[in-house]
């Protein structure tokens, strides 16, 4: 008789499942008959007679088999007595397995496991959102069947303790974890395996017989309450109804350290060669310890898609990461081995100027140069010179650059670096003519950091730092190899970046150095949204399976450019008003604001608005743009004037009819996030606090597009998105993506975070899905140095009105 029981946290969907299981032919199943619990629990001392009673005669209607139970019989004994009498039951109805669940058995299982050594445990995990949200509602509204303690602080402590728990027998043989959501989401493949984990082979009748089971085991209990409806995605979540925003938001900041708790801890030396980390199933979060030649560097978080880290993936977001470190690392070891002058004026760790310079006069390969003249364009060199027919060419940064004659206004060039296209950039040509130098300038100065992050990547990573051959030299040799390799991308046997069957999804319009150029991983089970949206986006595509048939692997390749023309900056008619004393904006305000309307629950009324525009008039600033700020991040230069960028989330219909009048008379202009999946009907995700409104539809929404307005995405259903798996994240991200782009019939490159909501995880996968703005809700100045996927912004509201000090 094989003995498996069920476990988690309450309201995590044990009964749903225990019913899926319970209908397979082979396996028979009973209420919850809290046998452990009661047996150790001191609490329950001398409760369990009484419990064992209602369960035989109230439960299962089989009082006779209590003939056998005595109370004075030690542990043991008692456990044997019970364990006998379901392996009884399942032999009557011939039955191979009995299943047992009881949420509460999660904390007994070193106690089952002495008692059972072949028992087996099931343990159903879910979003912590849903779960601390159903236990609410449930403890609430049966207080009497509950009992007394669960207020919200507890209903989190369980899920926390289930989840902690879970994780910690997570690699034990005897023991399989499984998500809720990816029940709910792939019915067929989950039971398979677990049926596969018990024994058995998958049988079509558990979601034939589901029902039957379900109105069985659940004891018409109130929180069971449509437990016997289909199993089926359901886009209406409780704590939307439940909980306010200030309370999601605290439970997000009690329940964040778990995701930290339960992720695949591993160390990678990066000074040998970065391999793909395969993990179990259930994990979807790698911390990674990065060490150089055995010092700490610091860690990197990645999500962990189908069960994989790609080498590739990590060694980009290694590199992005401790590009400096490394290049320091590697500095130093050329000064200490060669002794020659340039090495020698690296005394201490890189600083900013000397890093740069060290640098370039390396990877160009100008070791007397100073870091002014890699920007200068008008600097006369010998070298060949080429007639160009078209207005693309390919360059090799390692190989000499040649100047070159065209007959055009401009040319583009797809910049490599080792061997693999970095992005592509657009030179203007004057007289006919390009310089080197002028190539030269225009590829430092819009690729930036990238260059170093992507030398970093293809010629220091996975190899011993010595000084055998300058860093040049390695991409020179990297570039070598890949050009003998003509499929090196990922043609299997070839050693490529990509797996030979992965799905991969080329380098979006972007500029370089910003979320496009950073590889990522992305959900097998989202393949369909993010094709989707690729699709809407016109973005290059490799072999998308057929329908039912999902590759094993799914990539975001920036090595792949399609042959669109190269990316420019927009042009913003916007001008900056200067000031008399020449200010400019070091530190940018990002302001956030909800709703603008005469009434209505924390709305900031009209009146005051049209105050806070004239005060900002006043003062001199002026809307920038995104690209504004992008660019004065990649130069590390501030905006001229004073500059302030103005966002309202969600999408409200009074922006419509209050704020774009305003900001339209003061002329600002502002960026709107839409949720999605809300276009044209309420904010539903604010049920809890009571104010139900409208939300604009497409024709205010294309109207404000034409007069200039800005649209961003805020997800498709508004859900917090750390909460959420990679598959959720990414699907909130590509389908919202694919509604606003598709209606709007322009790229969408700016996201809000739901409730602020964002980690390290999150930033990376919204960025592979399509974004190259995020933002959050800290509420500071955004500087030089913030990453652009996790910008903070500066809440307005009733309580927190608009005062902008000095920048």
């Amino acid at each position: 008789m094989k003995r498996i029981f069920l476990i988690g946290s309450p309201r995590s969907g044990t009964t749903m499942l225990q019913s899926l299981l319970a209908a397979h032919p082979e396996v028979i199943s009973f209420p919850e008959s809290k046998f452990f619990h009661y047996l150790l629990y001191k609490k329950f001392a001398g409760k369990l007679p009484g419990r064992m009673e209602a369960f035989f005669k109230d439960e299962i209607n089989r009082p006779e088999l209590l003939q056998g139970f005595d109370d004075s019989q030690n542990l043991g004994t008692k456990v044997s007595w019970f364990v006998g009498v379901l392996d009884g039951l399942a032999a009557e109805q011939n039955k191979s397995i009995w299943l047992e669940k009881t949420p509460e058995h999660i904390y007994f299982i070193d106690d089952i496991e002495r008692f059972l050594p072949d028992a087996k445990f099931i343990h159903i995990l879910r979003n912590g959102m849903d779960t601390i949200a159903s236990l609410h509602e449930a403890t609430r509204n049966s207080h009497d069947l509950w009992g007394p303690g669960w207020d919200l602080n507890h209903c989190i402590h369980r899920w926390k303790e289930a989840t902690l728990i879970s994780h910690k027998y997570a690699k034990n043989s005897n023991h399989i974890l499984v998500k809720y959501e990816e029940i709910v989401d792939n019915k067929v493949k989950k039971l398979e395996e677990l049926c596969h984990f018990m024994g058995i082979e998958y049988d079509e009748k558990m979601l034939e017989l589901y029902q039957e089971k379900a109105a069985s085991l659940s004891l018409n209990l109130p929180w069971h309450q449509g437990i016997e409806r289909e199993v089926k995605s359901s886009k209406i979540h409780k704590y939307h109804k439940i909980f306010t925003r200030n309370e999601i938001k605290d439970i997000l900041d009690k329940i964040k350290r778990v995701k930290g708790e339960i992720a695949w801890k591993v160390t990678v030396e990066a000074s040998k060669p970065i391999s793909d980390i395969y993990t179990l199933q259930i994990y979807d979060r790698l911390h990674c310890t990065i060490q150089l030649e055995g010092i700490k560097l610091g860690v990197v978080e990645l999500p962990v898609c189908d069960g994989i880290v790609a080498g590739a993936v990590l060694a980009d977001a290694i590199a992005a990461q401790f590009a400096w470190p490394i290049l320091d690392r590697y500095f130093q070891r050329n000064r200490c081995e060669k002794g020659n002058r340039l090495w020698e004026t690296l005394l201490k760790p890189l600083r900013p100027k000397h890093d740069w310079t060290l640098f370039f006069q390396d990877f160009w390969e100008r070791p007397n140069w100073q870091l002014d003249n890699f920007y200068q364009s008008e600097i006369a060199e010998k070298v060949p010179t080429i007639t160009l027919e078209k207005g693309l060419i390919a360059v090799e940064v390692s190989e000499e650059l040649p100047n070159i004659k065209v007959e055009l206004s401009e040319i583009d060039v797809l910049v490599k670096v080792g061997g693999v296209a970095i992005g592509r950039v657009t030179v203007a040509v004057e007289n006919n003519f390009v310089s080197a130098q002028k190539l030269r300038s225009t590829i430092t100065r819009n690729s930036g950091f990238e260059l170093c992050v992507a030398a970093v990547r293809e010629a220091l990573l996975g190899k011993p730092l010595d000084g055998k051959q300058s860093l040049r030299s390695r991409l020179a040799s990297a570039a070598r190899q890949r050009s003998n390799q003509p499929e090196w991308l990922n043609a299997e046997g070839y050693g490529g970046i990509y797996p030979p069957t992965a799905v991969m999804f080329g380098r979006r319009s972007g500029a370089i150095g910003t979320s496009i150029s950073r590889r990522a991983a992305l959900p097998a089970a989202a393949l369909r949204e993010i094709a989707s949206a690729a699709a809407i986006a016109g973005e290059t595509t490799m072999e998308i399976p057929q329908q039912n048939e999902l590759p094993k692997q799914v990539f975001y390749a920036p090595e792949i450019i399609g042959s669109k023309s190269s990316y420019r900056e927009p042009y913003h008619s916007v001008k900056p008003q200067l000031s008399e004393n020449h200010s400019v904006t070091k530190k940018l305000p990002i302001l956030s604001y909800r709703r603008i309307s005469p009434d209505g629950l924390d709305a900031i009324t009209p009146q005051i608005f049209e105050q806070q525009l004239k005060n900002l008039k006043n003062q001199g600033y002026y809307s920038a743009s995104w690209e504004n700020w992008q660019s004065a991040k990649r130069d590390k230069t501030p905006l001229p004037g004073k500059a302030v960028l103005i966002t309202f989330d969600g999408g409200y219909l009074d922006f419509f009819q209050y704020a774009w009048p305003l900001l339209k008379r003061y002329d600002f202009t502002a960026t709107v996030f839409l949720v999605a999946e809300s276009i044209g009907k309420t904010n539903s995700w604010e049920k809890a606090e009571g104010e139900e409104v409208n939300l604009m539809g497409w024709p205010e929404i294309r109207q404000l597009r034409d007069a200039g307005i800005e649209f961003g995405s805020m997800s498709a259903t508004y859900q917090p998105l750390t909460a959420l798996s990679p598959t959720e994240i990414v699907r909130e991200g590509a389908k919202s993506r694919a509604i606003l782009e598709q209606g709007l019939g322009k790229s969408v490159k700016c996201f809000a975070y739901p409730y602020g909501d964002v980690d390290k995880i999150v930033e990376h996968l919204i960025g592979a899905t399509g974004y190259t703005f995020g933002v959050s809700y800290r509420s500071n100045f955004s500087s030089l140095d913030d990453s652009l996927m996790s910008l903070p912004r500066i809440q307005i509201t009733k309580e927190n009105p608009l005062k902008l000090g000095s920048q």
